[in-house]
């Protein structure tokens, strides 16, 4: 049993050894990570720090705390001036200073040591106080990284072995500058001691190299925070991948769309010749056209062109904006010529990336212009941008050739005018290649000629408007106050009125009911006093008078016609001050009852006509007793002096007019000189008196017609 625990933990020790080693060979082969989690031990103080990496991981509280550390790896770059080096491991570089000579002797570049020290946060990234050193011989140098553009630029690979080709644009005292595929970067190249050499460093100028050494970052030493887009290299190597050409402009020359089409050696860090148009510049950017195609160049050194130009230009292309740009450019004049024919735009195609770099005429709206009447803005449909005019052309067009000149001056427009301008198109962001529209534009304007004013604003602008409506609000709260005092003297004049009103509506009212109690008085005492006064007078007889029986009896026949003479006369009054049967429609059935009830009595034949329907109209007692007695009159004429067998009564609604047609079959009579007969004269002021008229047709033996005609709404209070 002992020996078989042994042998477990001999297996277990040996099975332990061979896991680090394997871990130990793949993080060697494996490339330099800058975010990896930090290894066990890198927040713990008393842990002893055995790579590179868990030494960068400490913050710089923790750095300056002073921890152990204990690393094996090679010198990639050594500093023997400044008692410093920089150690390399699997897992990185690490800055080692204090490197005294009691240490041993001064560092060499190749050499594999063990450094055995205490972290310090250092002035940007932590690093070892060396405290002791240990030889372990020479070693090769590890692969160098070959940085992206983000991690060149934010200092995460301080004190790491990397490689970086780029073009040499330019050549300083203490560097150069390097066009790299991820931009431009300044690399200040210094020996060990720290100096520099430019001489050493002109050859190289316009060349492809590739240096390669220990990357340090550029910092401020106040904040701590590292300077953007330079580093600094310690004695690098270099190497020249393409060397300077002797005749720049001795390329085969290509097409802007060739520059999209395959070739094998196509890279941004080789030169591209390019022939076309300038048809604009600003700033040292230049717009080019070759054909319909527009480029940019930007130059590297100042140029004597001009809108027009011929030229010839040779850079270093890139491809990632709406057109192509040629960086670092030389270019040379080769001729002049009119500028191309402006492509016209629409609102749909504005913000295509195929039209950057072109000259564009496009119809928009002025929506602003600045005070030095520079910049303007526009609109056109939904879409809005900006059309700018340089300085110089702004200040040419400022000053007209003579004073007579029929030029504007500068761009002084108004507001709100629809205007056709030309310029070339600059857009920002989009690419074609990929069809993405551009995010925004400028228009730039070569001089005010290339704007055309189609139509100036109407008078009516929005200052105006606004000035306008404040009169009017002004003018509207003044009428409100206004309005306010009116309407109050209006309810008082309102109150009195409506008092004066009801005053003498209660006295016509009053008026009214004296006038209709005169005339029941009057019917009263006229139809039924009288009738009642002969009853009376023929029910009385004499004392000790003896009638025979042949008289008494044709008496009391007398005494019951006049009794039911008395009880229609009765009925005629209830008839008309009766409020239920104030209607349109009750007075001329009551009348048309009346007619065929007057005339059975007197076996005359009847043919009674009225309408299913009649107007809501409401027909006072006055106008109804009125209108009573002329069918009455009319009935009793037609009966007494016609001698008819056959009266017709017909009622009709014709054109808000109401006819009453008394026809008979009698005698008749010519008309002339007898017009004004009383009867007929009686009938024609009753009518008068209800706002209507009364027709008489009849000649000898044809009969007679009565036209009794109202007008509708029948007028309830007649005078």
């Amino acid at each position: 049993m002992t020996s078989r625990v042994v042998n477990l933990e001999q297996w277990a020790s040996f099975c332990l050894t061979f896991l680090i080693w394997v871990a130990d060979a793949s993080r060697a082969s494996e490339p330099v990570t800058t975010n990896p989690p930090p290894p066990l031990g890198a927040n713990s103080r008393s842990a002893l720090l055995t790579a590179a990496e868990q030494v960068h991981w400490l913050t710089r509280k923790e750095a300056a705390g002073g921890q152990s550390a204990l690393i094996r790896g090679v010198i990639t770059c050594a500093l023997p001036d400044f008692e410093a080096a920089v150690v390399q491991d699997a897992t990185g570089g690490i800055y080692v200073d204090r490197w005294s000579p009691s240490l041993g002797s001064a560092p060499q570049v190749g050499e594999l040591v063990e450094v055995e020290g205490v972290t310090d946060p250092g002035e940007f990234a932590p690093l070892i106080h060396a405290v002791r050193i240990t030889r372990l011989g020479t070693s090769d140098l590890p692969p160098p990284v070959h940085p992206y553009w983000d991690q060149l630029i934010n200092g995460s690979l301080d004190t790491q072995l990397v490689e970086i080709e780029g073009i040499v644009t330019a050549v300083r005292a203490n560097g150069v500058t390097l066009l790299t595929h991820g931009g431009r970067i300044n690399a200040l190249v210094l020996d060990t001691k720290g100096g520099t050499n430019s001489l050493a460093l002109m050859p190289y100028q316009g060349a492809l190299v590739r240096l390669r050494g220990c990357l340090f970052a550029s910092w401020d030493p106040a904040t701590h925070e590292v300077n953007v887009s330079e580093v600094r290299m310690f004695a690098p190597s270099v190497t020249v991948v393409d060397p300077a050409p002797a005749d720049a402009f001795g390329l085969t020359p290509k097409r802007v769309t060739d520059l999209l089409q395959f070739d094998p050696q196509a890279s941004s860090l080789r030169r591209v010749k390019v022939s076309g148009q300038i048809v604009h510049e600003r700033g040292g950017e230049y717009y080019g056209m070759d054909g319909t195609n527009g480029f940019r160049f930007i130059a590297k050194q100042p140029l004597s062109l001009a809108v027009g130009d011929l030229v010839e230009v040779v850079g270093f292309p890139s491809l990632t904006g709406p057109s192509p740009v040629l960086q670092e450019a030389l270019a040379r004049k080769s001729g002049v010529a009119p500028l191309p024919e402006a492509r016209r735009l629409d609102a749909e195609s504005l913000f295509r990336a195929k039209n950057d770099a072109i000259r564009v005429r496009v119809e928009a709206v002025l929506l602003n212009l600045t005070e030095d009447q520079r910049t303007l803005e526009l609109q056109a449909g939904l879409q809005r941008f900006v059309a700018h005019l340089d300085a110089d052309a702004s200040a040419a067009a400022a000053q007209p050739a003579s004073p007579r000149a029929g030029h504007r001056s500068g761009l002084d427009l108004p507001l709100g005018s629809r205007l056709e301008l030309t310029g070339v198109f600059a857009g920002s962001g989009g690419n074609p290649t990929t069809g993405t529209d551009v995010a925004n534009f400028e228009l730039l304007l070569n001089s005010a000629a290339d704007v055309q004013v189609l139509v100036r604003p109407p008078f009516w602008t929005l200052p105006r408007l606004l000035i306008l409506a404040g009169a009017l609000v002004g003018l509207l709260g003044l009428a409100l106050v206004w309005i306010r005092l009116l309407h109050h003297k209006v309810q008082q004049r309102t109150a009195q009125l409506q008092k004066e009103v009801h005053d003498r509506e209660t006295a016509e009212h009053q008026r009214t009911l004296a006038q209709e109690r005169a005339r029941i008085a009057r019917d009263l005492h006229d139809d039924l006093g009288s009738s009642l006064t002969e009853i009376t007078m023929l029910a009385t007889a004499s004392p000790g008078l003896k009638l025979p029986p042949e008289e008494a009896t044709e008496r009391m026949e007398t005494i019951a016609g006049k009794s039911r003479t008395l009880v229609n006369a009765l009925d005629e009054i209830v008839w008309a001050v009766d409020p239920e049967r104030d209607t349109l429609a009750s007075v001329a059935r009551y009348l048309a009852s009346y007619a065929e009830e007057y005339l059975a009595g007197l076996k005359i034949a009847c043919r009674v006509h009225i309408p299913n329907s009649f107007p809501d109209q409401v027909v006072s007692g006055e106008v109804r007793h009125h209108l009573f007695l002329a069918v009455k009159e009319a009935l009793n004429n037609a009966v007494r002096h016609g001698s008819a067998s056959e009266i017709g009564f017909r009622v009709r609604v014709l054109e808000h007019q109401l006819w009453v047609l008394i026809t008979d079959n009698g005698a008749g009579f010519h008309t002339l000189g007898r017009s004004n007969g009383h009867g007929l004269l009686n009938l024609r002021n009753r009518l008068e008196h209800l706002h209507g008229h009364c027709e008489l047709e009849s000649s000898p033996g044809a009969g007679t017609t009565v036209s009794l005609q109202l007008p509708l709404p029948v007028p309830n209070s007649p005078p």
